[in-house]
């Protein structure tokens, strides 16, 4: 969320207990979670962190492997400070930053200083995120779903089933997906019937 103003308020309306991650750039970042910390949505920060595809231009406060322990803090610590009520973050992108295990330790210590969660986007299955987040004692989770890989109502429904049906299995699920007019659709088409076969909690509550 952040960068497009009229989508961010549709989600916003939503008559659901979704959780909003910012990118700590975007232009309406901070007029959008303060709408969103107002209806009572849990607030991430959507860290920017270097993927293995270097086609994608993440701007320079992403986090990567070869920045140093310092500049990861500064960093870390510079984007919190832009997602105003945020109490957790998740990383935008990361393929490549999320299997260092230097980067992530720090990262995620500075995560700690200010007692923020961690979800673990899990862009790569050798992630190290979870894994580390619970060595340093850290609340956190990962994602269990894409939900928008195709924006298309009808398949993002289907990543939708997949997810409930998951949360079933295993107790708990998270979903990832983004502001955009397929997924607006979607939520308002299948997600009812699909909301109405689980509890749908912000993901500050499956955080341990």
């Amino acid at each position: 969320m952040g960068y497009n103003r009229p989508m961010g308020r549709q989600f916003l309306q939503i008559d659901a207990d979704l959780t909003f991650s910012f990118l700590p750039e975007a232009p309406y970042t901070s007029e959008l979670a303060e709408q969103a910390h107002r209806t009572g949505r849990t607030i991430l920060v959507h860290l920017p962190m270097e993927p293995k595809d270097c086609s994608w231009k993440l701007g320079p406060e992403a986090l990567r492997i070869g920045d140093t322990a310092e500049e990861i803090s500064r960093k870390t610590e510079g984007m919190l400070a832009n997602v105003p009520y945020a109490v957790g973050a998740n990383n935008h992108m990361g393929s490549r930053f999320t299997e260092s295990s230097q980067g992530m330790r720090r990262m995620l210590t500075t995560l700690k200083a200010h007692s923020f969660f961690f979800i673990d986007s899990f862009t790569t299955p050798a992630s190290l995120g979870e894994t580390t987040a619970r060595q340093l004692r850290l609340p956190t989770a990962r994602r269990h779903v894409f939900l928008d890989n195709t924006q298309d109502p009808e398949s993002i429904c289907r990543q939708l089933g997949h997810l409930v049906a998951q949360a079933k299995q295993r107790g708990q699920a998270i979903g990832i997906g983004h502001p955009n007019q397929a997924m607006f659709m979607a939520l308002g088409s299948c997600g009812p019937a699909y909301f109405s076969e689980v509890e749908l909690v912000g993901v500050q509550r499956l955080a341990r």
